[in-house]
């Protein structure tokens, strides 16, 4: 039950994260005055990242989507892996 609500957690996660980045991706350099506020799932994570910056952020956000996925499978192939050698 654990595991189940942990895989949940890091996928619920993946799909912030990634939404996120894709937004500021999509973005780009287009914004109204020096630069913008990044906020994450409630919490300001920075709130003047000038506009040379806006892309280095995105690919922050896209590559702990991605760590965070990566995770949630190599939990979820252990848990495979350990039925894999009991015998019933």
């Amino acid at each position: 039950m654990k595991r189940i609500l942990l895989l949940s957690f890091l996928a619920f996660l993946t799909v912030a994260l990634a939404f996120k980045g894709l937004d500021l991706w999509s973005l780009g350099t287009n914004v109204d005055g020096n630069g913008i506020g990044i906020h994450f799932l409630g919490f300001e994570i920075n709130d003047r990242v000038p506009k040379a910056s806006i892309p280095v952020y995105a690919i922050g956000f896209l590559a702990s989507s991605l760590v965070t996925l990566l995770t949630g499978i190599v939990l979820t192939g252990v848990k495979f892996r350990g039925f894999e050698n009991e015998s019933y």
